[in-house]
């Protein structure tokens, strides 16, 4: 059985148009939360690490020293992972040497 073609109305193609957008929005962030968590994955024993010398140094005052892949550190930079000091720091340490592979991170009073 056939049916006969009937023309789509101005409010149906603005229902479709509604609906399409949406769900292009939705599978947006469901991407981009996807690969956020794929990222992390990889990074999180670095960022791991990273957490607990700070820890330790808050605890201990003496000055600890972690090593940092660079795409570990921009991955942490572009997503804001770190509080503002840190991100700041962090951000100037790969423009100041962006061919670098892994850093040698000193956490001390200045985070140098």
């Amino acid at each position: 059985m056939f049916y006969s073609y009937t023309p789509l109305s101005f409010g149906g193609f603005v229902f479709l148009l509604i609906v399409f957008f949406l769900m292009r929005n939705a599978s947006k962030k469901l991407f981009k939360k996807q690969r956020f968590l794929k990222d992390y994955e990889n990074y999180k024993d670095e960022l791991y690490k990273f957490k607990n010398a700070v820890c330790d140094f808050a605890k201990d005052k003496q000055t600890k020293s972690v090593l940092m892949s660079a795409s570990c550190l921009h991955f942490a930079v572009q997503n804001n992972i770190f509080s503002e000091d840190f991100t700041q720091q962090f951000k100037q340490i790969l423009q100041d040497y962006p061919n670098e592979k892994e850093f040698n991170i000193e956490i001390n009073h200045l985070l140098s």
